[in-house]
């Protein structure tokens, strides 16, 4: 038997996102653009989340030095809804053509953010979270084989 591969299975930069009818389940023409794992968008998205962890752990520990009670910062829900939109709309890079009440909707962040964020979509942000989520969305085969 053959020992496996590794280069045989290579992780895409970006991949398509087909968005489908929300009631049909069929495909529709409307395609995005999405930032793989390792693409450098996804990258520094996954860096800024760990400096706000480290910052955080540090606070913490800084306090329990001290001998301070440590104090986590107040959630706001709704700022933390929009900072999540905020963030994974930065992995849709583009869209193809699509229209809102007649009128084009062009690809840019604040009408990524709004796909993300307000619920009237929420069957946008579901396509797109299940497919940011799938590994396979990200990975195709080297010419290799």
């Amino acid at each position: 038997m053959e020992p496996f591969d590794l280069g045989s299975v290579v992780v895409q930069d970006t991949a398509t996102l087909t968005i489908a009818h929300p009631t049909t389940g069929e495909p529709t023409t409307w395609t995005m653009q999405i930032a793989g794992p390792g693409h450098p968008e996804t990258v520094a998205i996954a860096n800024e989340l760990t400096r706000q962890r480290l910052h955080l752990e540090r606070e913490q520990e800084q306090a329990r030095v001290n001998g301070r009670k440590w104090k986590a910062p107040e959630v706001d829900a709704e700022q933390q809804r929009r900072d999540l939109a905020q963030r994974f709309a930065r992995r849709i890079l583009g869209w193809s053509p699509v229209t809102m009440n007649g009128e084009p909707f062009a690809y840019t962040r604040e009408n990524a953010v709004r796909l993300l964020h307000e619920p009237a979509y929420g069957w946008v942000a579901t396509q797109f979270y299940d497919f940011v989520a799938a590994d396979a969305a990200f990975i195709g085969s080297s010419a290799k084989g």
